[in-house]
């Protein structure tokens, strides 16, 4: 099955082998890139960014994007959601933002639910606005007819 050939030293060894190479028949997913070269996620999965995580630059989703950790800079969204630890510091622009950790910066958006433990400073604009009691918010919150 193997055979040894002999080369002047150093001695390599080389082997023949009975079994055909075969390439991979799946096609290897490759990330989509928007017109700016930003990776633009899967709009049917959910995208988090876990507790512990820090991201600094733009983020384009069709989809959910769930903040547990630490974000600088834009993200355009369908969903926006800052969790309990999460921190969004930059530009939103989202359909629906809902904040339960800390938000600081300009956003745009159609629903703005601001629980009882989110602190936000900043400027929003929002169509729909829900927030709860014990709610910080230092900055302007804006309606858009």
């Amino acid at each position: 099955m193997f055979k040894k050939a002999k080369i002047d030293p150093p001695e390599v060894l080389v082997t023949e082998s009975t079994i055909p190479m075969t390439t991979p028949t799946e096609e290897v997913p490759v990330p989509k890139r928007g017109v700016t070269g930003v990776a633009v996620l899967d709009t049917h999965k959910p995208t988090v960014i876990s507790e512990g995580f820090s991201l600094t630059g733009d983020i384009v989703s069709d989809g959910i994007l769930h903040i547990e950790g630490r974000t600088s800079g834009t993200i355009k969204a369908s969903s926006v959601n800052v969790g309990p630890r999460g921190q969004v510091e930059g530009n939103v622009a989202c359909a629906s933002l809902h904040i339960k950790g800390v938000f600081s910066g300009t956003a745009v958006c159609g629903e703005l639910v601001i629980a009882a433990s989110a602190v936000v400073k900043g400027h929003i604009t929002y169509q729909l606005l829900t927030i709860g009691r014990g709610a910080t918010v230092e900055g302007d919150l804006v309606v858009r007819r």
